[in-house]
């Protein structure tokens, strides 16, 4: 085995890698993939030993992926791909292995550690994501940037050179079993193509092309934009980028518009088009910076960062669609007396609501303008008087069985009953068996 293939097959790499994807999947809506989560959790090191002999001689293969489209806030679609359990491990070792600062095997990894150490790409490299974008924007604002063009590349995953990202692999990573393995993990197969028409031109099943939703589709979307990255930032010019998304920064417009053209330049290289100041997506501007803009999902601004209003519109649009689905579910339990087997009630709504606020809150931990946070819980208080209101109007006409249920609290009453069987009686053994 290679240099680099030896150390990604261990036990213990593999291991450590089915952790990460073990934390990853513990939310995931997927019943397959949590089913698939379930059968490796009960007999974790035994399925691990059989991907390692799999990989160690060969005969492991990437399964065909699930897959979905999914509509972008702009009313386009885009398709997305589930990868299994195992295929996850797998990628996550891969990538773990390129990774490494270990100055022994980065040895073997030629000019690939120039594409995890550039330090104005954020996505996918390890410690650098959006927080150190922003953070890194924020110096850059105080240093350089007197104005700023933002845009974002238009269906990157789809129009990724795989056939140049593979090249470039093969010629500086000095272990070619490892390189034929991560190919093949970015090469992409359906398991569900029929229930998917008419938008499979979304997903790469031809030569060019990565899927959206693989652990290796944003190591090739780096590896793709490298040039771009290097000629970007020269000249009196910084650009930082998050994978598609990225911002110009120069000391004047004239030079801000000279980057944004070697930008498209270098992307129709690629085969691939980018948003433009003015072209009405509303995804693309070129303004002095001290007016403020929209990065990332935040409003960046030489006096602080808050979250972008849009940000903002979403986290509340996604309560309210929440809080619908609470009066939905609760007005179930005063039409009549049905039993509540494992179905939500007040308590596990609200607990469902509090996770999505704690986690849009813990994305944007790192901003400077609380203000915004502040006026947003007040949106967020509102919202919730109105359901408090609703709720306490189901009350008085609720029995005590069905204000149990609506709180969400057991009743001993709802539990199923469980018959077992009576034990069979035992032949006495001295009974010899009749002819």
């Amino acid at each position: 085995m290679g240099p680099l293939f030896t150390p990604f097959c261990t036990l213990e790499h593999l291991h450590r890698s089915w952790r990460l994807v073990r934390r990853s999947l513990r939310q995931t809506a997927w019943p397959a993939l949590r089913d698939d989560l379930a059968a490796f959790d009960r007999h974790p090191i035994a399925h691990l030993e059989r991907l390692r002999d799999e990989l160690r001689s060969g005969t492991f293969r990437f399964h065909p992926r699930l897959a979905y489209v999914k509509r972008k806030s702009g009313g386009s679609r885009r398709g997305v791909t589930v990868p299994g359990v195992a295929d996850r491990i797998v990628q996550r070792a891969l990538l773990g292995v390129l990774q490494t600062r270990d100055p022994r095997l980065r040895a073997h990894l030629g000019q690939l550690t120039t594409v995890f150490d550039c330090p104005t790409s954020f996505a996918g490299n390890v410690g650098r994501g959006v927080p150190e974008a922003i953070a890194a924007l924020q110096h850059s604002l105080r240093t350089t940037g007197q104005f700023a063009a933002t845009s974002d590349v238009k269906n990157f995953f789809p129009h990724i050179p795989r056939a140049e990202v593979g090249a470039f692999l093969r010629q500086e990573v000095a272990d070619p079993r490892l390189v034929d393995l991560l190919c093949q993990g970015l090469e992409t197969e359906l398991a569900n193509p029929a229930g998917l028409h008419p938008w499979l031109d979304l997903f790469p099943l031809g030569p060019a092309g990565v899927a959206q939703g693989s652990l290796l589709s944003v190591l090739a979307g780096n590896i793709a934009l490298r040039h771009f990255d290097r000629r970007l930032n020269a000249g009196g010019l910084v650009t930082l980028r998050y994978l598609d998304d990225f911002v110009i920064l120069g000391p004047t417009a004239e030079l801000v518009e000279q980057g944004f053209q070697i930008a498209r330049e270098e992307l129709a290289g690629l085969g691939m088009t980018c948003y433009a100041p003015g072209d009405g997506s509303g995804k693309s501007v070129l303004v002095p910076t001290g007016r403020g803009f929209d990065f990332l999902g935040c409003r960046v601004h030489p006096q602080g960062v808050s979250p972008s209003r849009r940000s903002r519109r979403h986290l509340l649009d996604r309560l309210d669609r929440q809080l619908a689905l609470a009066r939905d579910e609760l007005a179930r339990w005063t039409t009549g007396d049905i039993r509540r087997g494992t179905e939500a009630g007040s308590v596990q709504l609200m607990a469902r609501i509090d996770q999505l606020i704690r986690g849009w809150g813990a994305a944007f931990r790192f901003v400077s303008n609380r203000a915004s946070l502040a006026q947003l819980d007040r949106e967020i208080d509102r919202r919730l008087a109105a359901f408090d209101a609703w709720y306490r109007q189901q009350l008085p006409s609720a029995s005590p069985r069905q204000r149990r249920r609506l709180r969400g609290i057991s009743l001993l009453g709802d539990t199923p009953p469980r018959s077992v069987p009576a034990p069979e009686e035992e032949q006495p053994a001295d009974t010899a068996p009749e002819d």
